[in-house]
């Protein structure tokens, strides 16, 4: 039935992610998730029939694997891993070795609903029920040098959110999100890293790092899906 792959593929994917991250740490993870990214991107842009919301998948690969990957990583990224293991070990209790009828998609997006607190909320509609995309993209940053060594970073972006229904027709979505903020070394790895709520399109922070800042933006490591991941940073500017 639609989702059966969530349950079986996308669930695997994320096992294996958890080995991964703990195998190779965290910073080295954005790679593997650009790549999941980029497939998803391609496969939906191929799409010949209707894509599917990942809890009514029917079978794409790109949906149950590349985007699946993603969601579930940012789904721990924001939950925490603990409390994502908490929900699937409750669903695995409640269906392990179920006799028919089987468990279904809406029975495990139940059990992440009962640990996700009200203020994300909206995570599960938007990466399980809905196709929901981000257009995020970092316009200006600069940097002053400040007492002590640091470094003052102030940024500017635009935060965008749609959803698509399965053959590309568009709408906008109110945002309400809380979207990572950051600025990044050299290597790419976060100087600064907080979650900022997001209310309107325009989107400015600051933020005071300890060493000299490279890049800067929105949602820098990609965490949430993206049309055009490259352009959430800029290169940061001396004043």
């Amino acid at each position: 039935m639609q989702g059966a792959t969530l349950l079986s593929e996308t669930l695997s994917q994320y096992s294996a992610l958890m080995v991964m991250k703990k195998r190779y740490g965290e910073a080295k993870m954005g790679r593997f998730l650009r790549y999941e990214m980029d497939g998803y991107l391609r496969g939906r842009a191929f799409e010949r029939k209707q894509e599917m919301p990942l809890m009514r998948v029917e079978g794409q690969t790109y949906v149950h694997y590349n985007k699946g990957s993603v969601v579930m990583y940012a789904l721990q990224d924001f939950l925490g891993e603990d409390t994502v293991n908490r929900a699937l070990a409750s669903y695995l209790k409640k269906v392990a070795f179920q006799q028919p009828p089987f468990t279904n998609s809406p029975e495990l997006l139940a059990e992440l609903r009962a640990v996700t607190p009200e203020h994300l909320s909206y995570l599960i509609p938007d990466f399980f029920e809905r196709i929901t995309l981000y257009e995020n993209r970092a316009l200006k940053a600069t940097y002053t040098e400040v007492a002590g060594g640091k470094f003052e970073v102030k940024v500017t972006a635009k935060a965008h959110k749609v959803e698509a229904n399965g053959t590309g027709t568009e709408s906008d979505l109110k945002l309400a999100d809380w979207v990572d903020v950051g600025v990044l070394d050299a290597e790419g790895k976060p100087l600064y890293l907080e979650k900022l709520q997001v209310t309107k399109e325009d989107v400015e922070f600051t933020a005071l790092v300890d060493a000299r800042p490279a890049k800067a933006g929105i949602d820098p490591l990609n965490k949430l899906i993206d049309r055009k991941p490259d352009d959430n940073t800029v290169t940061v500017e001396k004043l």
